[in-house]
């Protein structure tokens, strides 16, 4: 997720208006985040809503707004882990039409692109949550295993070992191909 410094600055002194543009610019990234790790739209579109209301009360505190992107994962990854168990116990499925998103209309094969999101968005409603939220940090937002682990207060060891295991199980539910 990429964050004007300026902007990050500029709403931690309190300006209203470059905190706006710092929602409109990381919005969908956290929003994306918190899709893939709860699995229900109507429950990451709240999480991410208070995710921000505690970005407000806090961003005058943060000291380096170079930190800003890994802050607000932490804060959103606390909330997710947080919702994560309440939405599974009360709906114990996910709606896979919110995690499937449209091909891009010059696709040349609508049909199989469909098929690729829907197995990917099976395979990762199988995994366990903490799996999910590592997958997507490394995978949509090329965050590395350090800032991961420093994101979910984990080990950075814990988290490498645990995204390959990830990834192989990911590999397995997919047809057992081998992309590396």
């Amino acid at each position: 997720m990429k964050v004007n410094n300026d902007l990050v600055v500029r709403a931690s002194k309190g300006d209203k208006d470059a905190f706006s543009d710092l929602y409109y610019s990381c919005y969908k990234d956290l929003y994306k985040f918190a899709l893939y790790t709860i699995g229900d739209a109507e429950e990451a579109a709240d999480v991410v809503s208070d995710t921000f209301v505690e970005i407000w009360k806090g961003i005058g505190k943060l000291r380096d707004p170079s930190s800003f992107g890994s802050w607000v994962f932490r804060i959103l990854s606390v909330r997710c882990k947080k919702e994560i168990s309440d939405v599974i116990k009360r709906r114990g499925i996910y709606n896979f039409d919110d995690l499937i998103e449209t091909p891009s209309q010059g696709s040349e094969n609508i049909e199989e692109d469909i098929s690729e999101s829907a197995s990917l968005a099976s395979a990762l409603s199988k995994l366990e949550g903490e799996e999910r939220m590592i997958v997507v940090l490394s995978v949509l937002h090329g965050y590395t295993n350090r800032e991961i682990a420093e994101m979910i207060g984990k080990p950075q060891g814990t988290v490498s070992s645990k995204l390959h295991r990830t990834y192989a199980k990911l590999r397995e539910m997919l047809g057992g191909e081998n992309n590396g």
